[in-house]
């Protein structure tokens, strides 16, 4: 019993680090969530004042038609659509919930389509979210040495902000897509005993869908 387990410890430890990875992932998109509320209230309320109270006269006569619907409301809604989004990605990976579209998967065999997930995470996911982050670092960076602000003298301004959620949003799916890849290699080449430890199952499945 003692052998089993030493042979099973430097996998066991993989699965402590995707662990580690994937931690941070899932509690900064179940975090993200909570945006949707005020994405929502804004929304509603610049939808109900353009159509309802925009052009009313006293509003135009006092100038309320400017705040009602200011660049800074536009900014607002695509700034908190934007950081869900990016925030989600990670989070999408990590649980498993984003949409496969394969017309071979299945026809594959159980490690087929494990083997197809691996190589696909190696050989693409990885490789183009790396460049995508090293890149959108670069955009990040020169806003904030910049200090660019908004073009509208009354939208948001601190452009690095949302220009940094651009940058962290793929570096977040990086970290999960190497949880996941990581979960995967303890499978395909592990001891078969820890394969539920890999949660890879639904990963497997060959009628696994996002909408299960």
């Amino acid at each position: 019993m003692t052998a089993r387990t030493d042979g099973q410890s430097p996998w066991r430890s993989l699965l402590r680090i995707a662990d580690a990875l994937e931690r941070p992932v899932v509690r900064v998109g179940e975090a993200v969530s909570w945006l949707f509320l005020p994405l929502i209230a804004i929304i509603l309320f610049d939808a109900l004042t353009r159509r309802y109270l925009r052009k009313l006269d006293f509003v135009m006569e006092s100038d309320l038609h400017f705040y009602l619907n200011s660049p800074a409301m536009q900014d607002a809604e695509w700034h908190l659509h934007a950081i869900i989004m990016l925030c989600a990605l990670g989070y999408a990976c990590a649980c498993n919930a984003h949409v496969r579209l394969d017309m071979l998967r299945g026809r594959l065999g159980e490690r087929g389509r494990l083997w197809v997930e691996f190589l696909g995470g190696l050989f693409l996911l990885m490789p183009f979210m790396a460049i995508f982050a090293a890149d959108c670092f670069d955009f990040f960076w020169i806003a904030w040495v910049h200090d660019e602000t908004a073009g509208e003298t009354n939208g948001i301004g601190e452009r690095w902000v949302i220009k940094f959620f651009m940058f962290f949003g793929p570096v977040l799916l990086l970290m999960a897509g190497a949880s996941v890849l990581i979960r995967l290699a303890v499978r395909l080449f592990g001891p078969p005993e820890l394969a539920p430890d890999t949660r890879t199952e639904a990963i497997s499945a060959r009628d696994f869908s996002a909408f299960n």
